[in-house]
């Protein structure tokens, strides 16, 4: 019995081995504008917040693209502590479903990216031969915080992890128990 719990011991400390650096990655906390928010008009910026201090990676660190397929001009991307900003053109935004694509990265150095999506409803320019008309679109303001729900957060899922760790324990155990010798 003693060599089974030994042989467990083992497997799980071997397995949190290889977890444990697998959660120093940064993850996506909250972005502005939100996952599946809908605007009534182009955001002036594209924030994102990570679970950690992050950098700008060597690529694009946000590339949106629109419904159409077209891509929305970002300029000016910043990493600022675990936060990275970037300016984005509004007037190239349509309406229609925006997929935002991100980089990072973490303070290991590896690169985490994902993606995620916003709907903007912004009025068809029209051009017409009447007078120019007043109307100034703007985003509502609200004193809550962004919303947290990315779609993709990059990393090792966890259930990998277990599945791993599991796998391992099985293979101690069947090891342990092939090595125990027969009693006649």
């Amino acid at each position: 019995m003693t060599r089974y719990f030994s042989a467990l011991v083992l497997a799980l400390l071997t397995a949190t081995a290889f977890v444990v650096p697998a959660q120093a990655h940064a993850e996506l906390k909250s972005s502005n504008p939100a996952s599946g928010a809908t605007l009534p008009a182009p955001p002036e910026q594209v924030e994102l917040v990570f679970s950690e201090s992050i950098s700008l990676p060597d690529g694009d660190a946000i590339t949106i693209t629109g419904a159409d397929g077209a891509k929305v001009p970002v300029t000016q991307a910043a990493a600022v502590d675990s936060t990275i900003t970037a300016k984005l053109d509004a007037s190239a935004a349509k309406s229609g479903v925006h997929t935002v694509d991100w980089a990072a990265k973490s303070a290991d150095g590896d690169t985490v990216t994902g993606k995620f999506t916003f709907t903007m409803t912004v009025a068809a320019r029209t051009t017409s031969a009447t007078a120019p008309s007043s109307v100034t679109m703007s985003a509502p303001v609200s004193g809550a915080p962004p919303a947290a729900a990315p779609e993709e957060s990059g990393g090792v899922p966890i259930w990998v992890w277990l599945l791993v760790a599991l796998v391992v324990v099985v293979g101690v155990i069947l090891l342990v128990r092939r090595r125990k010798p027969e009693t006649p």
